[in-house]
């Protein structure tokens, strides 16, 4: 209990000061990096309160001038402060809308160049994936969860139709990468913390160069399948 009590309190004025900050900085820096960077900070606080490691394997798979669709499964709140603090490049979240009216988290990521994602709208959220599409183009990596949301049970659900729009409009490479390990740190339905080891582990790239829009299918599925070999992995 003292632990989930350390680890909400922390979180709470992490991301107000660090939030803050970030809000200020991107005031000096349009490109977003900076506070990018202080976003990393806050996601490794929130991994270290609650006692949790975390591994990483295949950063030998990332050019660090390449820019990516950066592909995940979901399977809690957590692979968001793990794929901030450990994932040592740029990148920018495409992310539900409401989060970004969230005080301070939400202003941040709205400031840093977060992409907000309305699925309430499907022209919107089409628009949306177009403007991720152009931020690769423009040399900016983009993080994406097929699935939409959370995994209750940590198997990878269905992917959303449309998200692989994002790889073809910028026929960029799409790096895929599993994470496990998240869901035992604070499982869905449950608001207490507990130490956990994580295992994030990054793919080849798969290119996507000169892909017609037709193939987005055989595309969603060659990821589909990468994403689960690793899964199955104890």
């Amino acid at each position: 209990m003292f632990r989930t009590l350390f680890a909400w309190t922390t979180y709470f004025f992490s991301t107000l000061i660090l939030g803050t900050v970030a809000i200020f900085l991107s005031l000096f820096d349009s490109s977003g990096n900076i506070p990018h960077l202080v976003a990393r900070l806050w996601g490794k606080i929130q991994l270290r309160t609650t006692g949790t490691q975390v591994k990483i394997q295949g950063l030998e798979n990332i050019n660090p001038h390449d820019s990516y669709i950066l592909v995940s499964n979901h399977q809690s709140n957590f692979d968001i402060f793990a794929l901030l603090g450990y994932l040592p490049i740029q990148f920018r979240w495409t992310a539900k809308a409401e989060l970004f009216r969230t005080p301070f988290m939400g202003w941040a990521m709205s400031r840093i160049g977060y992409i907000p994602i309305e699925r309430d709208s499907p022209k919107k959220a089409y628009r949306s994936m177009l403007q991720a599409a152009e931020k690769v183009k423009e040399g900016v990596s983009v993080m994406i969860f097929p699935e939409g949301t959370r995994s209750p049970d940590g198997k990878l659900q269905p992917f959303k139709k449309g998200v692989f729009l994002i790889a073809l409009k910028s026929q960029a490479p799409i790096l895929p990468i599993t994470i496990r390990g998240t869901e035992k740190i604070m499982p869905k339905g449950d608001w207490h913390t507990y130490p956990g080891r994580v295992q994030i582990t990054i793919e080849q790239p798969i290119e996507t160069a000169g892909m017609p829009p037709k193939k987005e299918g055989e595309l969603s599925e060659r990821v589909r399948n990468t994403l689960k070999k690793h899964l199955a992995q104890t």
